[in-house]
């Protein structure tokens, strides 16, 4: 059976695309061992082809899409307080397979996962990132704030989840599940406040611990001294912009502090 539904795009529009990726080589991919997705990608649209698109955070069935539908209206919702996350436009799925269409996200992803193991890459990146100025990192906290208190899940470690435009700010992208508590698997409704000092850096910071999966401790033999003291040095001004973000928005410091300091290695 096939199950269509549109929330802010043109039925014909949505089918035209999801028509024309049958054509198309995807751009990007993403496989979490769990819903391998492809995306294509158009002038104002993303569309991304998506494996278990009938299935919610993971455990969570949702055969006729209604809490997928959910996510797109708290996504929409969100939209209009001015959170800067890509709503969900339209769905589509036929045997457990689909499509998801959203707005394109403007400017790029923080770290694009293609280039992870080029240093120079990496180098400009982290500069890159380190002058972004305060403003958007507190708009950045502020808005996780937002969709966590919304009961979506933001994924830290994928750091291709989130694009930065310099005049838009942080954006974010693969919002594709509410928390446990939304479905009624647990008790414990997730607070953004609370759950603040837990990994916000990360998708920013070029972190060299390999459990956050980041790679970048892949090219640090690479790098000559004066290119590992550049690395330090802007992962640190990412570090305490994020830090200086999180206490703008009425976090304590003690709290943040004791969070973040076991998880926090410099390379």
């Amino acid at each position: 059976m096939i199950i269509k539904k549109h929330f802010g795009i043109a039925p014909e529009s949505a089918q035209q695309m999801i028509d024309a990726t049958k054509n198309m080589m995807h751009e990007k991919s993403g496989d979490n061992g769990f819903q391998n997705t492809k995306a294509f990608l158009f002038d104002e649209y993303a569309v991304l082809n998506m494996q278990n698109i009938n299935v919610r955070n993971v455990a969570t069935q949702d055969p006729d899409l209604e809490h997928l539908e959910r996510l797109a209206k708290t996504l929409l919702d969100l939209q209009a307080k001015g959170v800067n996350v890509m709503p969900i436009l339209a769905v589509q799925s036929e045997n457990g397979s689909g499509y998801i269409i959203q707005p394109r996200a403007r400017g790029a992803e923080l770290y694009d996962r293609d280039n992870v193991n080029n240093k120079d890459y990496v180098l400009e990146r982290v500069e890159f990132l380190s002058n972004v100025p305060q403003k958007h990192f507190d708009k950045y906290i502020a808005d996780i704030i937002e969709i966590i208190d919304a009961g979506v899940i933001v994924d830290f470690v994928g750091k291709d989840n989130f694009f930065y435009h310099e005049s838009i700010g942080f954006q974010f992208i693969d919002l594709n599940a509410h928390c446990d508590y939304e479905y009624g698997i647990s008790d414990e409704k997730p607070q953004g406040k609370q759950a603040a000092p837990y990994g916000y850096f990360l998708p920013c910071y070029f972190d060299t611990v390999p459990k956050y999966r980041d790679t970048v401790s892949k090219i640090l033999p690479e790098l000559t001294g004066a290119e590992r003291a550049s690395l330090e040095k802007h992962n640190r001004i990412i570090f305490e912009r994020c830090k200086t973000a999180v206490i703008n928005n009425g976090i304590a410091e003690k709290e943040m502090i004791e969070a973040w300091t076991p998880n926090i290695k410099i390379a």
